[in-house]
């Protein structure tokens, strides 16, 4: 073995050092209505709506906040499958004890790989956005979601690319305009917080 060559990046992750960036701020607890793949544009469309930051905002309902991955190369999609008839915390447990159990519960748990395919059929059961986080290095951009399922279940999907454009609307923005939305969100719930 050449100890000379570089490691073999696990394409499930973000490419070895790319600088990360989270959208978190934006697009957690917004719905994602809708995936578009189009395979011969090599581009992946995702659609969120996501009513607190519209509302916040007073842009007009009908706004919609998009992502466009271009040059598509990759996609995965994982479903965390737990124990069968899932897991309910039990009466009268101490929080550390309700901690230890649901990271037993998780531990249990494993991700199985489905087609990007199903990840789209799944829109009609709701996706809501948990996690969302963007990597950015010279020729490279990869996209994180996990999304909660219905409520009840978890998927990762990942997207690898070339280049990304956000809108708000019709209007293309820079990821750092996408996420300052949501930021200013944040930041006025804090200080409500804060007063009350």
């Amino acid at each position: 073995m050449d100890s000379d060559k570089q490691p073999v990046v696990d394409w499930v992750n973000f490419p070895e050092g790319i600088p990360t960036f989270s959208l978190w701020d934006t697009l957690h607890d917004g719905d994602l209505l809708a995936i578009e793949s189009d395979l011969l544009a090599c581009t992946v469309t995702l659609r969120f709506d996501v009513r607190y930051v519209r509302d916040f905002h007073h842009l007009p309902e009908p706004t919609q906040f998009v992502i466009v991955v271009n040059g598509v190369r990759s996609v995965r999609s994982f479903r965390t499958v737990s124990w069968p008839g899932g897991y309910t915390i039990p009466q009268g447990m101490s929080r550390a004890q309700q901690e230890a159990a649901i990271a037993e519960y998780q531990r249990k748990c494993r991700e199985e790989s489905q087609s990007w395919a199903d990840l789209e059929r799944l829109i009609s059961d709701g996706l809501e956005v948990s996690n969302a986080t963007l990597g950015r290095g010279s020729d490279v951009v990869a996209l994180q979601l996990g999304l909660l399922v219905g409520g009840d279940s978890y998927v990762d999907a990942y997207i690898r690319g070339e280049g990304i454009t956000f809108y708000i609307g019709e209007k293309q923005v820079t990821p750092e305009e996408f996420v300052a939305l949501g930021e200013a969100y944040w930041e006025a719930f804090a200080s409500r917080r804060k007063a009350d």
